[in-house]
């Protein structure tokens, strides 16, 4: 059996209970490991003589325990302190752990050690919380005196645990072959595959790590650059159903509309009705901020396409957003069109339940126009009658795979149906043309009329009781808060500790008298569910997530965004998030309440998003202040989630573009390069099947 096929459990230390840690971060396999890279490194290799130390330092010393014991923290009686005294021979220093009394058990008198981390001189001269390894007498060590790798953690894991499984998946590195063509490899001087794999873990300096970096950068842009330059050669070649303009229709329905289509809504809707009439297929993305109104031109798309006769598919992300853009069309388009909601729990044909047989027949049969479902509609048993459109929101990564899984009765003899995407995600337009050049733009710039401002705040300590009084009072009121937390520690992959901590402080403080509900990535999707329904149906004053939770539903009676650590979001990402309150007919506000002590291009960043409300303009902003590094913040994108590439690296972008262009210039097929087929291959597998 193939090394990097075996499962974790099986290595030495983990076991069934770790697996379980493991599988909560995607690791099942030592593949898997090999692939799931450290979030940074700490550079432990500054090895020092005792007597050489100096406070605020990160030393690596090695020396011999002199004397090592527990004692009980004097202001906090349930706080175990370890304390060691370590000498080489220039002098001695003193240790100190906190909550790790088992070290005594580990770390003996006489025993020699290499201990890592800061100097303080708060107490005395002492070393912190430092990583030790007892090291007698080898040579070389593995978690001390050199640059470390630091994982994301789960459970129980420890970063020894997870640089063991490291290391035991990379005796498996002969089993990956570098798939890169060799002319790029040369051209662009890049290290091999196997290198840059071994480098990401344990690198031996900064500089092999930084190659190994762009290495991998660059092969994450150069499969999205040949999936996303092939799909739409391949689509020229495609013929898709010819859906006439019905103007009458359309102008009828406008006309009826409870508001008025703003002129950026309309130039997308007469953009998407002329793509619709051609035989080539559409393959539009409708970007607009939150609140500009995609799904009234998706619905209005949908409408022209019922005219004659043919049916249009919505995707939505979540069961709770499907239910909401089911109910809100039917409102407005009930009389017009029949339509329908199917997702794993619910099913309705207008107003009516119905069972699973009645849906399938009803989708078959054409009876239904218009379905808003999730990933059900993409079941093998889902058959339309003719479909003609399929609209999605980007997060699905909808591709090639998904548009053949909606299927109707004519296979493809009546062409394949018309592709829209739509984002919320403000794309800097720098990258918009060099990721997506090809693909037709929609742009809604402009807010419906009566949408209101959302006045945004900075909160510090100075201003934050200020703003407690004015939550409490909004929520007294009968209104509802949003309080968003980042991931604090990237370790904490999932967001449970952020989101505890802030609960704690705010439940037995400044908000003891409210209903306050919590939302992180760890909870079953049916908890999720549950206590967004909560919220949405104002059982709850107040809900705490991590932007990892799907917060797109709509709460028009949310007047409240409460942006903790504000510093650590991009600043699109902000803006997305302050446009999920002012939904409804209350002002709303939207308060940043940074960490203390950040940067003064972190303050910078934050004014600009009080002084704009345009996320187009912030998305370009973030670009330039932030330079390198991750301009949609943390850990949400909306779009393609590059694992290790950024969307700063725009000139590593615009050169797999250019070589992709080339590659398919010369064998569209790859028949040239098995190895990359096999990779694109895989590369489509995992992209939709997340």
């Amino acid at each position: 059996m193939p090394i990097l096929e075996k499962e974790v459990r099986f290595v030495k230390g983990v076991g069934a209970r770790k697996a379980r840690d493991f599988a909560r971060l995607g690791i099942v396999t030592l593949k898997d490991a090999l692939f799931d890279f450290p979030f940074r490194h700490d550079d432990l290799s500054n090895k020092v003589k005792i007597n050489e130390i100096k406070a605020g330092d990160k030393v690596t010393i090695r020396g011999t325990i002199a004397l090592i014991t527990n004692r009980r923290s004097n202001k906090n009686r349930r706080m175990i302190i370890t304390e060691a005294i370590v000498q080489d021979d220039t002098g001695s220093i003193k240790a100190v752990w906190f909550h790790q009394g088992f070290l005594t058990k580990i770390l003996k008198a006489g025993l020699v050690v290499s201990l890592s981390g800061k100097a303080d001189d708060k107490y005395g001269l002492s070393l912190v919380n430092p990583v030790y390894e007892v090291v007698s007498n080898a040579k070389n060590t593995k978690y001390t005196g050199r640059i470390v790798p630091v994982y994301s953690l789960a459970g129980g894991l420890t970063q020894k645990l997870r640089r063991h499984v490291a290391e035991t998946a990379l005796t498996g590195l002969a089993e990956i072959n570098d798939w890169l063509p060799e002319n790029i490899l040369k051209n662009e001087h890049f290290v091999g595959l196997r290198k840059a794999i071994a480098d990401m873990h344990f690198p031996n300096s900064k500089r092999d790590y930084d190659n190994a970096l762009l290495r991998l950068k660059f092969d994450e842009f150069f499969l999205h650059q040949i999936l996303h330059s092939k799909a739409r050669r391949e689509l020229k070649q495609r013929k898709a159903s010819q859906i006439p303009f019905a103007e009458d229709v359309i102008k009828t329905a406008v006309k009826k509309l409870p508001f008025k289509l703003t002129d950026a809504q309309k130039k997308a809707l007469w953009a998407i009705v002329r793509d619709m009439e051609r035989s080539e297929p559409m393959n539009r993305l409708l970007e607009g901020d939150v609140g500009t109104g995609k799904t009234i031109v998706a619905a209005l798309a949908a409408l022209n396409a019922a005219a004659s006769a043919w049916q249009t598919a919505i995707l939505a992300p979540t069961e709770i957003l499907a239910d909401q853009h089911a109910a809100g069309l039917q409102k407005i388009f009930g009389q017009d069109l029949t339509i329908a909601v199917f997702t794993r729990s619910k099913r309705r044909v207008g107003n009516k339940v119905v069972t699973k047989k009645q849906m399938l027949d009803a989708l078959a049969n054409g009876q239904i126009d218009l379905v808003v479902g999730t990933h059900a509609l993409l079941s093998d048993d889902v058959l339309f009658n003719r479909l003609g459109l399929i609209v999605v929101d980007e997060q699905h990564r909808f591709g090639v795979k998904q548009r053949r899984a909606l299927k109707d009765r004519q296979g493809d003899a009546d062409g394949i149906p018309h592709l829209l995407s739509m984002t919320a995600t403000p794309i800097p337009r720098s990258l918009a043309l060099v990721l997506y050049g090809d693909l037709d733009r929609s742009l809604l710039d402009e807010y419906p009329e009566g949408r209101q401002k959302i006045d945004t705040h900075i909160v510090n300590s100075d201003n934050e009781e200020f703003y407690f009084e004015k939550m409490r009072a909004e929520m007294s009121a009968g209104r509802q808060v949003f309080v968003v937390c980042p991931l604090i520690e990237e370790s904490d992959a999932l967001g449970v500790k952020s989101v505890n901590e802030i609960y704690e402080k705010f439940v037995t403080g400044p908000f003891r008298a409210f209903n306050i509900g919590v939302l992180h990535g760890k909870l079953r999707t049916e908890e999720k569910e549950k206590i967004m329904r909560d919220f949405v149906n104002g059982d709850l004053d107040m809900l705490i997530a991590t932007t990892v939770v799907e917060v797109g539903v709509d709460i028009p009676n949310a007047s409240v965004m409460f942006i903790e650590g504000a510093e650590r979001f991009g600043l699109a990402q902000l803006h997305q998030l302050r446009g999920r309150v002012g939904r409804g007919k209350y002002q709303s506000i939207c308060l940043l309440h940074p960490s203390e002590n950040i940067s003064a291009l972190a303050k910078e960043r934050l004014k600009a998003v009080v002084r704009s409300q345009n996320g187009f303009d912030l998305a370009d902003k973030d670009l330039e202040l932030r330079g390198p590094g991750n301009i949609f913040g943390t850990d949400q994108s909306g779009f393609e989630q590059f694992k290790l590439g950024t969307y700063a690296d725009i000139d590593l972008i615009s050169r797999a573009r250019d070589w992709a262009k080339e590659i398919l210039d010369e064998d569209p097929d790859l028949e040239k390069w098995p190895e990359l087929k096999k990779r694109v291959l895989e590369y489509i597998e995992e992209i939709h099947f997340e």
